[in-house]
């Protein structure tokens, strides 16, 4: 629904106004409604109508006042709709000269008011749509421009686009917004876009589908930007879990890799401690050095527990404990605490992906060995780290066993992960000593699709994720989308999706 605005100092034409127009007929609900010009102002300045209904002749601010006022403060200044008294007529045709779309003679005809309406509809329905587009094309440049710089990519051309973007030349220090939510997505995003909508101020999305806003340091942005993170903080924290990461750096354009960098490094600290939250990279205990995992050694482990080797987990958790040689200025204990927060989080999401009763495993596990952040020495961490590994592994080794029972659960498995390459139903067949007529037979029933036809749906849904969140080229998702000829493929997503990749790259 568009918002309009209703002034003028007499109560009655107010009434008027509300009772005698179907607003909704229109596409319209009324916002607000003033008796004079200050307060007709302040509401413009907070609800941002689409659309305002003013008298000329009121206290404070007159109606012409309160026009030229929209117009000089505002970006985007609502249309206005003149009502007038005979004796004001020429004060309305001089407000025709500025940006008000008409006016109406008091007393209001009802006819005549909607067909007012319904040409303000229809002007501010097409400019909607037009400005919706035009900020989705824009968004998808932006925010290829900005992956290129966070991938590394150092250019003076790319430094001068994104420079110019920002409108931030001349400005050293950077700030990052990241926001990481499992909840309100869309909703989220909307807000941002609409709040960041300064020239002070730019909204995009990461690699991973994480929301953010870049600002440079132009007189109270900083604080904005931290203004913004906490009111958005404290509208979805009741939906579900949110985390709100800023990251600073100073060094103009080249700082925002930095700045994003470390507003990363600040959401994943807040993430490993399980927790919603608002952190700045800041506040990270010794500037985040903490939040570092030892990967290979994380690896390691995860290969003896999807193995089922019990006699390796000793040494393989010794090994994930022990303090890094990198030099780092951490506590062993902080060190291993940021180790055994990533081995959970990473039990979880094999229980998840084999569909156990991951809820189940959490509530064993705290019965058994209560809460990580509660452990203050290295023999308990140990323990806990030993305990942990064992129960995944024999968990994980239980729903392999329920799954391994069916070999069409084992084939599914294989075509979700050699998907890209070339699949042919009589060599999966003999991989897994299967008549191949029966396999497609038994595939279809298990999944519901012949194999062609799962094969097909799993490389558009790839070839999906890639247009969404890569700048790759038609080409490159196709190869990388299991199919090796591009024609073919764009054959193929236009015939399952009803649309080019081009065109379906350009979606909201």
């Amino acid at each position: 629904m568009m918002n309009v605005l209703l002034v003028d100092d007499e109560p009655w034409v107010l009434e008027g106004l509300r009772t005698m127009v179907n607003w909704n007929k229109y596409g319209f609900q009324i916002c607000g409604e003033a008796e004079n010009g200050n307060a007709a102002w302040s509401i413009i300045e907070n609800l941002r109508p689409d659309l305002v209904f003013t008298d000329i002749h009121m206290p404070s601010v007159n109606g012409l006042e309160l026009i030229d006022r929209s117009l000089q403060r505002l970006d985007k200044p609502p249309r206005f709709v003149i009502l007038s008294g005979y004796d004001s007529f020429d004060y309305a045709k001089t407000a025709l000269e500025q940006r008000v779309e008409d006016y109406l003679l008091k007393p209001i005809d009802e006819l005549e008011i909607e067909n007012v309406l319904e040409q303000m509809s229809r002007k501010i329905q097409n400019e909607l749509v037009s400005e919706k587009l035009h900020q989705q094309e824009r968004t998808l440049y932006v925010n290829c421009l900005f992956n290129r710089l966070f991938q590394g990519e150092d250019s003076s051309e790319l430094q001068a686009e994104v420079e110019s973007i920002l409108q931030m030349e001349g400005h050293e220090n950077m700030a990052c917004l990241l926001i990481e939510t499992d909840t309100c997505n869309e909703d989220i995003q909307s807000q941002v876009e609409r709040l960041a909508s300064s020239n002070h101020y730019e909204f995009f999305m990461d690699a991973d589908g994480r929301m953010g806003v870049f600002a440079a340091e132009i007189e109270d942005s900083l604080n904005w930007l931290e203004r913004l993170g906490r009111t958005l903080f404290e509208m979805y924290s009741d939906h579900g879990s949110i985390i709100v990461a800023f990251g600073y750096h100073s060094g103009g354009v080249v700082a925002m890799r930095s700045a994003y960098e470390k507003a990363f490094a600040a959401l994943k600290w807040k993430r490993y401690q399980k927790g919603s939250g608002i952190i700045r990279d800041q506040d990270l205990p010794m500037h985040g050095n903490m939040a570092i995992v030892n990967q290979k050694a994380l690896t390691n482990l995860f290969k003896t527990i999807l193995t089922g080797e019990e006699d390796g987990l000793e040494r393989e958790v010794n090994e994930l404990l022990a303090s890094p040689d990198s030099g780092l200025s951490v506590s062993d204990i902080e060190y291993v605490r940021v180790q055994l927060l990533a081995l959970e989080m990473g039990v979880l999401k094999q229980l998840k992906e084999l569909e156990g009763d991951v809820d189940s495993f959490e509530l064993q596990l705290q019965h058994m060995l209560g809460g990580l952040t509660d452990i203050v020495s290295y023999p308990a961490f140990r323990e806990y780290a030993l305990i942990l590994s064992l129960n995944a592994l024999r968990a994980l080794q239980e729903l392999r066993k329920e799954k391994e029972c069916s070999t069409i659960f084992r084939v599914v498995q294989y075509v979700n992960h050699e998907f890209r390459e070339k699949l042919q139903l009589q060599e999966i067949a003999q991989k897994f000593h299967m008549n191949a007529n029966y396999l497609g037979q038994a595939f279809r029933q298990q999944t519901g699709k012949s194999f062609r036809e799962y094969l097909n749906d799993k490389r558009i849904e790839e070839a999906k994720r890639l247009l969404r969140q890569s700048c790759s080229s038609i080409a490159e998702v196709a190869v990388n989308s299991g199919y090796p000829n591009a024609d073919y493929f764009v054959s193929q997503f236009k015939r399952m999706t009803g649309m080019a990749p081009s065109t379906y790259r350009k979606q909201p």
